[in-house]
């Protein structure tokens, strides 16, 4: 799809009237056009004129991402309409016999908002992806790192500088989420007052969120090379992007650590799991993950508006010790409190 001036686009419109004055209908030529686009040239349209202006980068990126992983190789030469319904459940299959189930899920869900953008933009009249259901129910995840499992995983994580082991190690100081924890700049990051500001425009409800930092932590990113880079963890070649290249070497400390069937957001499951199990009220287990739900939701939430940050940072430090307290786990100087 070629983006016209406004000069093209007058001129486009006088030929247009001349067209409807002959008879012709444009709207149909148009069609007609958009019919002979491939997939892959309606991709990128799809990625710069919708993912990249009306999701969150980070979820522009997945979408991306999934598109060309499981469908682009699938469907690089195909026109967009002569795409049916058989065609989707194929690649979706084809996920599912190589046992993912999620990915096959998470992989409709791309292929579907694709397609009904198709459909809003007359590639097409109707979704292949109408009347089908996902290939996989959503199963809630309650997995939660046992104690010999953290220990296990700590003592493989001590002194790396691998941004990967750095990162993952954030994640269960500080129960955040992975896009936040890696999509960190600088500027959140208040080391005087130890407290890391997420912007409402990189969490999930919108909502600004201050997490307070342990020593550990505080020590962590100390060790980070201060650059001119505005991130904390660029992306390796992509300066201006976050970085998200932990497959590799989460694999590498699973084989390590002797670690199996976990995520990376388990790690925020088993710091909530663990503060409870530490005593620490509910109510600030939810201010530490940012929740608007429970004791934070309806009419309760707009008028409670303490924010709880000296009993957050008591939490957070009651989990940092537990984390430092398991057996094997090399306790440092600057992790104690």
């Amino acid at each position: 799809i070629t983006v016209r001036s406004p000069c093209e686009s007058q001129i486009d419109s006088v030929g247009w009237e001349k067209a409807l004055g002959n008879g012709a209908d444009p709207q149909g030529e148009k069609a007609q056009s958009r019919a002979s686009d491939t997939f892959s040239d309606a991709l990128d349209t799809f990625v710069e004129t919708y993912c990249k202006r009306h999701n969150r980068p980070s979820t522009a990126a997945e979408t991306e991402k999934i598109l060309r992983c499981y469908f682009l190789p699938a469907w690089v030469r195909r026109a967009v309409p002569d795409i049916d319904k058989t065609d989707v459940v194929e690649v979706l299959d084809a996920i599912m016999e190589r046992g993912k189930p999620a990915a096959a899920r998470h992989a409709f869900a791309a292929v579907r908002k694709f397609f009904n953008w198709c459909v809003e933009q007359g590639f097409i009249e109707q979704s292949p992806c109408a009347g089908l259901k996902p290939p996989a129910k959503h199963n809630s995840r309650e997995r939660v790192l046992t104690d010999d499992e953290l220990a296990r995983f700590w003592k493989h994580t001590e002194g790396s500088r691998d941004t990967a082991y750095i990162v993952i190690r954030l994640l269960l100081l500080t129960a955040q989420r992975c896009g936040e924890v890696c999509g960190m700049a600088w500027d959140e990051v208040n080391m005087e007052e130890l407290v890391w500001t997420i912007p409402g425009t990189r969490t999930k409800n919108h909502k600004p969120h201050a997490v307070p930092l342990t020593r550990t932590a505080v020590a962590i990113l100390a060790s980070v090379p201060r650059t001119q880079n505005p991130l904390v963890f660029p992306a390796r070649g992509k300066p201006h992007q976050s970085y998200a290249g932990y497959t590799k070497p989460k694999k590498a400390l699973d084989e390590a650590a002797s670690l199996s069937e976990w995520t990376l957001h388990d790690l925020r499951r088993t710091a909530a799991t663990g503060m409870a199990r530490l005593a620490v009220p509910p109510h600030v287990v939810e201010r530490i993950l940012n929740h608007v739900s429970g004791t934070f939701s309806g009419v309760a939430g707009v008028y409670n508006r303490f924010q709880y940050l000296p009993e957050m940072r008591e939490a957070l430090m009651a989990w940092e010790r537990r984390i430092l307290a398991l057996p094997g786990s090399p306790v440092s100087g600057r992790g104690k409190d």
